[in-house]
């Protein structure tokens, strides 16, 4: 028997409802073509106003008495629905017996958990709230508007629940946090809008200085994609393609699944590139120590300072802990993370109890500071779209800072560097790549084809103005006092403590000699004591000297000698009160001047460092010498004529920063289509060059002499304690101290620095120590107050970083915090490197077009690109340190950079947001699904058809035997209606498809019609898609065989079901009944079998059902027959055909023969088996967006395809 196209059918479900528990089994109802509200209710004015969702469960049926295979069976929306606010789409779980309620589930299922947010819920946060609260360290990322959220109260525990929380807004506030026996510090509280209320109350935690939470009240996760269900649907062809084309385009490729309300949102102030957290080598090797401190699951450690990723190895024994990636791992299993920046290890429920083990720790220290990121991007086109890209990022990335941000099918995906330069995202299957720190080449693998007209982007942070200085040697500890009073009478201090321990400056040329060294100031009378070992705390040291008022007068402008070897020296006799003066006491006079670095126009394309103009002092030795702080001999003293003359002018080494033109990426000339690498202007580098400074001309120079002449002195002792250690930890240097980067010991033990406090001996447990000190980062003066007396005095570096605060770019690649972007909204500003203040807004078209800026934003992605300076003329600029020739462009034009401070990049636009509706109005909960409602329909992989179709008009007054060309050759199908849509029977015409010619029946009765006559007739192509862009371009695998213009055609996706025919499979026999419906035998099986071979199962498409079927024997001869769903339907015994009738049909669901029985069946012994309908269940969901009506009545329609045996 054949299966005819009458034989095909859409059957409804037990209940077409949008009830929880709509859906369910199949019925025997059949929805028939044409017949109002046969599938859908109406639509109400709230339906209208608000927007709904329904979802229908229907099936695709094969009505014939065989088991006949209908082939390849598919099924499409084939129309969509005629009113353009009304969105149609398929959708199955496979599953012949669910309802509305489990479908809903799995259609919310498009974003699921993923990892854990950099974050904790702040405090709690109640059941009703419409906005939560977490806290955050300052250099995490902010959510973006729109973007969901899941909140997991105990999480991994019995009583676990969550929800999923769409973000409005984000505001965000810095907040300093004091706990007893910790420094202050800071963190970002973030409060975010949400959509909905929170439905739980969610407990919060507390900020601690370390963000170590050992049990986690609530844990903030961010969301991945799912996408656990697949749609289809229909939508316009988006232009004409001709016979043989390989390519269409989409008018789309999402439809509307739930109504959205798009609401705007302001984003104002924000920075454009975004702070990173840079890892900075900061050591000059390992560090190592010894602890006991338990290392066990949900224990921690506590280096005291960052990490250098790959370098921590930590040796128990003969078990061995290194990290990777910022895992701990030990002999393949990880146990544990690592925070490099902060050095903490925090040890998970795989880590061996390790208990109070020793433990050798070894790791490189390294630094972590915040600042702007550089960026970088490569345009995505068409003719460069694909899976592997490479880019070389200059100034190089350190080492856990690179992101790369790439959009495939409307979604943003990250792949981050995890320390060892080796890129993922949050789940391996948004791609891979690897970034060498050394050079800067980055190679990457997308997980999935990234969008055409969007881009790739490259954030990073760089660590080249930032210094390793832990190499160098630092001070001896030293104890500095302020004599009572000034002008201390050189050679008259005798100093004297402990058990007979002395010294004194008996030289006179202001170094102290003795049982310990140290300086004078003289005219100050201050004292600095190097240690040779370490004084305990509240040593006195007495102190006799004599002293005598000192004089300081102040000269101005005075004149230059012009003696051979005194050329250019100033020249000063001292006069006292304007009587004069003689006899100058040696080693009393003290020369203070001021001068003037040589002064640079500034520039707006190099950020150049700020130099303080130097206040230079001189020292009398004694001798009639006058030497710098370096012991170099400028000048000279006559102590009995009271002159003096010196070289004012110098040179010192002074930091300067270094430019270069430096790839950042890739674009495409819209125009010309050609290809060009993007170059920024951009700090490389810091060098240190030697700078002249001169002694002020006219009034501004100055010159300050303190003396003491040979008056009388008087005699003075005083008592000093030893309170506090000094040590200047960056001799030599005008540099910043990283904050976090300062490790030394001293006498035995470790100090490090936290938020300018200084601690010792960090606990590797907990990360507390004694506060012991303070530290100047600006100056790198480090204060002690605690120390272990009696041991060395001299520090050792173990890691030190320092840095300049500059950092300028030309160039800035960017997203905003949200997309769609509303058009002429988005605003940038910058402050050049001279402070000048530039702006701009982009035009409606996205371009940014100023005398200091070009670019150009995607209003629909949110990606901007913008370059700071502008086009001039190449010819006059050649001595410019910008100016490369390769640079210069046919028309002798070549970029001018203009450098702007990268921290003062900000911009403002407004945002598209969409509000989610509630869930019981619509019948969906929109938080887990796209903020804008819409989801694909077209995919990699899909079947789609390319359908066209027409209506031809017989004329009017037809006779028997009349034909009607379509003028289309091949088609897919062709009917005969009526004026009124009715179609014609079959009976009444022929069709010849290949030529595209109808003929009219003869004899010919069209009683029952009315005309005119139309042939509605189609063509098609069928093909699967192997590639698809977001702007609806699609790749196909074959051909087209047709031409279509896009006014008539149709792009469907196909719903692709597979063969169908009744048949039963996983027959089996058991010993006895467990009540578990399993496909494979639980326990023995029993000792007769039921022979299948000579006497199978029969079934029929139109009547077997999707069933698993248990026949359970009462005794040795009788049996009930239970289904799965369908309970007990029968009973029988083994004498008699078992045939239950389907009440949708009267016909047997099975016939199973009784001579298949034989003998041996005992009571409590079953026959298993499942029979397979030949039938599909769908899922045709109906969206009603917010709207007016168009039309009083709405049609769509589905078609069921597939072939049969001709």
């Amino acid at each position: 028997m054949s299966i005819y196209s009458g034989d095909i059918k859409l059957l409804g479900s037990q209940r077409l409802t949008d009830t929880p528990d709509g859906g369910g089994r199949v019925t025997g109802r059949e929805i028939v073509s044409g017949e109002h509200n046969s599938l859908f209710p109406d639509v109400s004015d709230l339906d209208r106003a608000y927007g709904v969702v329904n979802l229908r469960k229907a099936f695709l049926a094969v009505q014939t008495d065989d088991t006949d295979t209908y082939y390849g069976a598919n099924t499409t929306v084939l129309l969509p629905p005629s009113d353009p606010s009304v969105g149609l789409c398929l959708m199955s779980t496979g599953d012949h017996h669910d309802t509305r309620a489990e479908a809903r589930d799995v259609l919310e299922r498009y974003l699921a958990r993923g990892p854990k947010w950099r974050g904790f819920l702040y405090d709690t946060q109640l059941e009703g709230q419409r906005a939560i609260r977490f806290f955050q360290r300052v250099e995490v990322r902010l959510p973006e508007v729109g973007e969901t959220l899941v909140l997991v109260g105990d999480e991994g525990k019995a009583g676990e629940f969550e929800q999923y929380v769409r973000i409005l807004d984000v505001t965000q506030q810095l907040a300093k946090f004091k706990i007893q026996g910790e420094p202050e510090f800071t963190r970002n509280v973030v409060t975010c809008t949400l959509a909905d209320p929170l439905r739980y109350t969610f407990e919060g935690e507390q900020p601690t200085p370390y963000d170590v939470v050992t049990n986690v009240k609530t844990a903030l996760r961010e969301t991945v994609v799912a996408d656990a269900a697949n749609y289809f649907a229909t939508t316009k062809l988006a232009e004409a393609v001709n016979l043989g084309a390989m390519q269409v385009r989409a008018k789309t490729i999402f439809t509307q699944l739930v109504p959205a309300a798009r609401s705007e949102t302001p984003a104002v102030d924000l920075t454009a590139a975004g702070e990173l957290a840079s890892l900075v080598d900061s050591g000059k090797g390992l560090v190592t120590f010894n602890t006991v401190v338990s290392i066990a699951p949900s224990r921690g450690l506590f280096l005291g300072t960052g990490v250098k990723p790959g370098t921590l190895t930590i040796t128990i024994g003969a078990a061995v802990i290194t990290d990777k990636g910022g895992e701990l791992v030990v002999a393949g299993s990880v146990i544990g993370a690592i925070d490099y920046g902060r050095g903490q290890l925090e040890f998970n429920a795989q880590c061996p109890n390790y208990g109070a083990a020793s433990k050798a720790v070894s790791f490189w220290p390294a630094a972590r500071p915040s600042r702007i990121a550089d960026t970088a991007q490569i345009e995505i086109k068409a003719n460069n779209r694909g899976y592997a890209y490479t880019i070389t990022l200059q100034p190089t990335p350190a080492p856990g800072t690179l992101t790369v941000s790439y959009m495939a099918q409307g979604k943003w995906y990250d792949l981050k560097d995890n320390g060892r330069g080796e890129l993922f995202g949050s789940d391996r299957s948004y791609g891979s790549g690897v970034v060498s720190h050394a050079t800067g080449s980055a190679m990457l693998t997308l997980g999935a084809l990234p969008d055409v007209d969007t881009a790739i982007l490259f954030s990073w942070a760089t660590p080249v103005n930032y210094t390793n200085r832990s190499g160098q040697a630092i001070s001896i500890s030293k104890s500095a006092w302020q004599l009572p009073h000034t002008g201390i009478t050189p050679k008259s201090l005798i100093l004297t403590w402990g058990n007979g321990k002395t010294a004194n400056d008996a030289v006179g040329d202001g170094r102290i000699r003795g049982d310990i060294t140290g300086t004078i100031n003289y005219a100050e009378a201050i004292i600095d004591l190097e240690h040779i070992t370490l004084p305990a705390l509240g040593q006195e040291y007495v102190a006799q000297y004599q002293y005598g008022e000192p004089v300081t007068e102040r000269h101005i402008e005075p004149g230059r000698l012009s003696t051979p070897g005194q050329v250019g020296h100033l020249s000063i006799t001292l006069d006292g009160d304007g009587g004069g003066v003689h006899n100058l006491t040696p080693g009393s006079v003290r020369v203070k001047f001021n001068a003037l670095y040589a002064i640079v126009a500034a520039s707006e394309r190099i950020l150049s460092i700020e130099k303080k103009d130097p206040i230079i002092t001189l020292t009398d030795d004694g001798q009639g010498n006058l030497k710098d702080a370096s012991g170099n001999v400028l000048g000279a003293i006559d102590y009995n004529a009271a002159t003096l003359h010196f070289m004012p002018d110098g040179t010192a080494l002074l930091p300067e920063p270094t430019y270069a033109w430096v790839p950042a990426g890739s674009h495409q000339d819209p125009v010309t289509g050609t290809w060009y690498t993007d170059m920024r202007w951009t700090l490389t580098g810091i060098q240190y060059v030697n700078t002249a400074y001169t002694f002020p001309d006219g009034e501004g120079g100055w010159v300050d002499v303190t003396y003491r002449n040979n008056n009388s002195a008087q005699a003075q002792n005083a008592t000093l304690t030893a309170q506090a250690l000094r040590i200047d930890v960056t001799p030599g240097f005008s540099e910043a101290i990283l904050e976090g980067s300062m490790r030394f010991t001293l006498g035995g033990s470790t100090y490090v620095d936290r938020q300018g406090l200084l601690y010792r001996d960090p606990d590797p447990a907990t990360g507390a120590g004694i506060q012991a000190g303070t530290i100047d980062y600006s100056n790198g003066l480090a204060v002690l107050a605690d120390w272990a007396a009696g041991q060395g005095a001299q520090p050792s570096l173990q890691s030190l970083a320092t840095s300049f605060n500059v950092q300028s770019v030309d160039m800035v690649t960017f997203r905003t915090p949200g997309a769609p972007v509303a058009p002429g909204s988005l605003y940038i500003s910058a402050n050049t490197a001279t402070g000048r203040r530039i702006e701009a807004t982009a035009d409606g078209d996205g371009y940014f077009t100023t005398a200091d800026m070009d670019g150009r934003v995607n209003y629909q992605t949110g990606v901007a690109t913008v370059r700071f300076g502008r086009q001039v003329t190449a010819a006059g600029n050649e001595a410019e340190p910008w100016y490369d020739a390769e640079l210069v462009g046919e028309d002798g034009k070549i970029w001018r950079p203009l450098s702007v401070v990268a921290d003062t990049i900000r911009f403002n636009c407004v945002v598209f947001s969409y509000l989610p509706l509630n869930a019981d109005v619509i019948g969906l909960d929109p938080v887990r699904l796209p903020s804008d409602g819409r989801v694909p329909f077209i995919r990699k992989g899909y079947i789609v058809v390319i359908h066209s179709t027409q209506k031809a008009a017989f004329p009017l007054g037809v006779s028997a035997g009349q034909q009607l060309n379509a003028n289309r050759v091949r088609l897919a199908h062709a009917h005969v209606e009526d004026k009124d849509g009715k179609q014609l029977a079959t009976s009444l015409y022929s069709v010849n498809l290949d030529s595209g010619v109808v003929t009219l029946a003869s004899p010919l009765n069209l009683t029952g019609y009315a005309e005119p006559l139309y042939v509605v007739h189609r063509i098609e192509d069928m093909s699967l898609v192997s590639d698809v862009e977001i702007s609806g371009r699609l790749r196909l695998a074959r051909p087209l065989s047709h031409a279509y213009d896009a006014a008539d055609t149709l792009v469907s996706s196909a719903l692709i079901i597979g063969d169908l025919w009744a048949r039963y499979t996983g027959l089996f026999d058991q010993k006895s009944w467990t009540n578990v419906w399993s496909d494979y035998l639980i326990g023995d099986q029993s000792t007769a079998q039921y022979n299948d071979t000579d006497y199978p199962i029969l079934v029929t498409n139109r009547a077997t059902l999707q069933e698993r079927w248990a026949i359970i024997f009462n005794s040795s001869t009788t049996f009930v027959l239970v289904g799965e769903h369908v309970g007990q339907i029968a009973v029988g015994d083994v004498n008699t055909d078992l045939a239950p009738i389907n009440p949708n049909n009267g016909q047997p669901y099975f016939r199973l023969d009784h001579r298949g029985w034989g003998a041996g069946w005992s009571s409590g012994n079953v026959l298993r088996f499942t029979t397979q309908a030949a039938a599909y269940p769908l899922w045709v969901i109906r969206t009603i967006l917010q709207s007016v009506a168009a039309q009083e009545t709405d049609k769509f329609e589905l078609q069921l395809r597939g072939n049969v045996n001709r």
